[in-house]
Parts: C-alpha cells; structure tokens; sequence
C-alpha cells in the first residue's frame, strides 16, 4: 500500500512499507524510475524481510512533489524518513542515480546508515558523460519514444517487453523539469571525497555489460570497507535481470547476526 510522508519543508513522497522480521532496509531507484524497479528483488527476499521502497520526489507516485530534486533533498528526505518511522539504521540499497542518493546519505548521515549495496552506481564525482552522452540523455525526459530506446538498451539481451513496459510506465510519471533538475544533480555530482569517510560497510555490485572497472575505479576505490561483485552477462538493469542474486547479496549483509 502506497503511504505518505511529508518533509520538513513541505514536500510530500510516497514509500511502500513491506514484510517483517528484523532486517533494516531502505530501497531507492534510479532516474526517471520508482519504487516498483524493486518488486522482483523484495519478492526474491520473502515476506519475513522487513523493507522500505520510495518513490523520490518527482517519480512515481511522488510526482506531484515540488523541488528541489536533487541529491541533497532526496538524501535530507531519507534522513527525515528512517527518524519518523524509527528504522535507523538501516542498510540502503540503490540503484544508478538512487546509489549515489545513498553515499550522499551515509555522508550526511553515517548514524543512519549501517551497511550500504550498491548497484550500477553513477559516481559520487558525476558520471563522466560527453556532452553528446548528456544530451541524449536529457532528451529521454518526456519522451516516451526515446525513453523506450533508452531503457532497452539498459539490458545484456533483448528485454522482455512486458519489463520495458513497467520501466517506461515508471519514466512517464516523472514531469520533464524534475527529470532535468535532477539529471544535472547526479550526473555533475562532486563529492567524490567525501566517500572516504563513509565507515559502513558497502557492497559495490557491478554489471558485467555495463563498464565494470568504472565502478570499481570511480566508486569501490574511494570506499574503505567495501567488497566488489561483478555480475555476469547483465546490463545497468542487474536489479531486474538478476533479482535472486542481487536479494543474496542483501541478504547476506543484512542478515542478524
């Protein structure tokens, strides 16, 4: 069941609150994605596992959210999420731009976060793109054409359909303008540094099609607790073309001891 949450300055988001047990975790999408990127993964974990899925602001079902949407919000707006609902800490588990919102919360604040899995991640120190890469890319924003392009292309085979459906239904919520605003938050991001300090042990999982050594270069190299899982045979879509080992992973970090 969808449920709400309203932020110190106003803004509203929703989160979806699943399963039970003892197990603390806080999942957050990617670009122009929302919570439903998950289903597989949760659904993978089972019922006894107790976890938090959000739509940020301007996605999904937060799409009527005013801004800011950028890095900093969408990791205040986590903050204040996990201290209402008691959940610190709690381990984040992200995907692409929702990974870099988790290393901007274990910056700001460490105290909530207890272990970090990171998937796909776009680096603390922006994403390196061309200026003809960050082209094509903002231009996928309201585009249900060439966000469809896009997003089959995020795949090491040919995608089932019914998945880019749910994907591309996902990118068409998100108005343009939030899609832009946040676009140059993470893809300029530069805190890069920063990560160093981050005490919480990490999971850096890195798909085999999708540039592995970046992630381990740009993100695992900068993380001083961290373990590096490269994927076999799948896309920046790992969470979705590989839902049972990305739930092992998490599984074996979040466990009780």
């Amino acid at each position: 069941m969808i449920e709400r949450f309203r932020a110190s300055d106003g803004g509203e988001f929703a989160y979806v609150e699943q399963g039970s047990g003892d197990a603390r975790l806080l999942f957050v999408h990617g670009w122009q994605a929302d919570h439903t990127v998950w289903n597989d993964v949760i659904a993978a974990l089972g019922p006894g596992v107790g976890s938090v899925a959000v739509d940020l602001r301007g996605s999904g079902e937060s799409a009527g959210a005013g801004g800011p949407h950028n890095l900093a919000r969408f990791a205040a707006d986590l903050r204040e999420l996990i201290e209402a609902l008691g959940l610190g800490p709690v381990v984040v588990v992200g995907h692409s731009m929702g990974a870099t919102v988790a290393l901007r919360l274990a910056v700001d604040a460490p105290e909530l976060v207890s272990g970090l899995i990171l998937i796909a991640p776009v680096p603390a120190g922006g994403a390196g793109f061309s200026p003809k890469g960050a082209d094509y890319l903002r231009a996928t924003a309201g585009n249900p054409a060439a966000a469809r392009k896009w997003l089959s292309a995020m795949f090491a085979g040919e995608p089932d359909a019914g998945v880019v459906d749910r994907l591309c239904d996902a990118a068409g919520k998100m108005p343009r303008d939030a899609a832009l605003e946040s676009f140059e938050s993470w893809a300029n991001a530069d805190f890069a540094e920063a990560t160093r300090t981050i005490s919480a042990p990490a999971i850096v999982v890195a798909p085999e099609r999708d540039n592995p050594e970046m992630y381990r270069r740009k993100v695992a190299a900068l993380l001083p607790n961290v373990r590096f899982v490269e994927l076999a045979d799948c896309g920046h879509y790992a969470i979705v073309e590989r839902p049972g080992e990305i739930a092992k992973l998490i599984r074996d970090m979040a466990a009780p001891a």
